[in-house]
């Protein structure tokens, strides 16, 4: 067998045993109910909005974008099933892995074994939140799809094809999620592209046109934008300004395993993180700047590790009055695995000595491999939100009662009346949706 038709099994076999994982994290924990922010960004559906109302939805301080227009449908066909949710988002990260793999071998030429390391990126359990917690399309996987779509775009070697692709793939990036910050680093990089001195006139209006396409991108997403810091203890700026540097590195180092914590180690370590994350940023940005856009692995890079730099330092500024602790909540995750890939497509593609670049790789193969073996605490805050969630189900069906199951489980929503909680379970309840599905067979069960 030669070397390639053995990666290909290698790579295969990995991506089926990791899915496996993952489906069956999704099929033990996610629970068939509508939990927490889902009462609010679901209002559309409840209000029968249109399509173009689904898409434009402001959910705090993003839009759902594509991905509500996902959920309906999905919806639709399981009757509001909550665990759907979930395993939908699943097949969203592990297409958004495939993806990843298609980019290294695009801008590396071939696929080698120790590419299992996207996998591993990818199909992960560290993003618990998003299967577990609040599934939300918009929210972490089809951000990360369309950041994953965007680098793939760059090596388009067609300008015309290349240009539309990526105008298509920021446009569903700046829609929904977070990913709105994408859309001033896509002007940039376009930018770049056009004054290039080997583009030729014809294709210089073709990307002047990509860059008027970008600004409309982004005045239509700020068309009737409201700001929303989502969270009652925001300022600016922060009483200690110094904890945003921190709290953007334990972001950024998340998907590897680094948690928040008090101690000096972990803020030190994290700021040392998120300072040599910025300046790789602006190596990539220099490294495109002197290719003259003409480099898909650096004006990947450059887009993909500037996104997450905004991305995790927005965070900060609008998080960190809830303490550092909330820079490892799962859900930013599927954010930071976009910039890591394009590390990792950096360092497959170096000029290194071949054994410092073994050494390297070594290195980040076991991290991946780490940040998923060493999850046994991460598991148990699983076991007891998905344990909570049914809990209130059973007691809802038995009682009808959202005070008394409140109080005596972990209540659906913080403040029942501010969203109508009680008038929307009467109608999931009058259709047969969600967790109404289960009725009878919670019923049946011994008390």
């Amino acid at each position: 067998m030669d070397v390639s038709r053995r990666t290909t099994w290698l790579l295969g076999l990995a991506f089926v045993v990791l899915a496996v994982r993952l489906g069956h994290f999704v099929d033990r924990f996610a629970v068939n109910l509508v939990f927490w922010d889902q009462w609010d960004f679901l209002q559309g559906l409840f209000d029968d909005a249109s399509l173009w109302e689904l898409f434009r939805r402001q959910h705090g301080p993003h839009r759902q974008g594509v991905a509500n227009l996902l959920i309906a449908g999905e919806y639709a066909l399981t009757g509001w099933n909550g665990r759907a949710d979930a395993a939908l988002a699943a097949i969203v990260m592990a297409l958004t892995g495939l993806g990843g793999l298609w980019w290294v071998r695009r801008v590396t030429g071939s696929l080698t074994g120790w590419d299992v390391v996207v996998l591993l990126l990818f199909l992960t359990t560290t993003n618990s939140e998003t299967y577990v917690g609040t599934p939300n399309l918009a929210h972490g996987p089809i951000p990360a799809l369309c950041l994953v779509a965007f680098a793939l775009a760059c090596t388009i070697t067609n300008v015309v094809w290349r240009c539309v692709a990526m105008c298509v793939a920021n446009f569903f990036a700046v829609s929904g999620g977070f990913t709105f910050l994408l859309g001033a680093i896509t002007l940039v990089v376009l930018l770049v592209m056009a004054t290039a001195p080997q583009v030729k006139p014809g294709q210089r209006a073709v990307f002047a046109g990509g860059i008027v396409v970008a600004v409309l991108t982004m005045a239509l997403f700020f068309h009737g934008y409201a700001f929303s810091p989502a969270v009652d203890c925001y300022q600016f700026p922060h009483p200690r300004p110094l904890d945003y540097l921190p709290f953007t590195g334990f972001v950024l180092l998340r998907p590897l395993g680094l948690e928040a914590g008090a101690s000096a180690w972990r803020q030190g370590l994290a700021s040392l993180g998120a300072v040599l994350v910025v300046v790789g940023g602006a190596y990539a940005t220099w490294r495109m700047l002197r290719a003259r856009g003409q480099s898909p692995l650096w004006n990947a890079t450059c887009a993909l590790v500037g996104f997450v730099v905004l991305f995790a330092s927005t965070a900060a500024v609008g998080r960190v009055c809830q303490g550092l602790e909330s820079a490892s909540v799962p859900r930013y995750v599927p954010y930071v695995l976009p910039a890591a890939l394009a590390g990792y497509g950096v360092l497959r593609s170096s000029a290194l000595d071949p054994r410092w670049q073994r050494a390297l790789l070594v290195i980040v193969l076991g991290l991946a491999l780490f940040k998923e073996l060493d999850a046994s605490g991460e598991t148990e805050s699983v076991r007891v939100v998905a344990a909570n969630k049914r809990l209130w189900r059973d007691c809802y069906l038995r009682h009808h009662d959202l005070a008394r199951c409140d109080a005596e489980t972990a209540p659906v929503y913080p403040m029942p009346e501010a969203t109508q909680l009680q008038q929307k379970l009467d109608w999931l309840e009058a259709r047969g949706y969600s967790f109404f599905q289960e009725k009878q067979r919670v019923l049946a069960q011994p008390r």
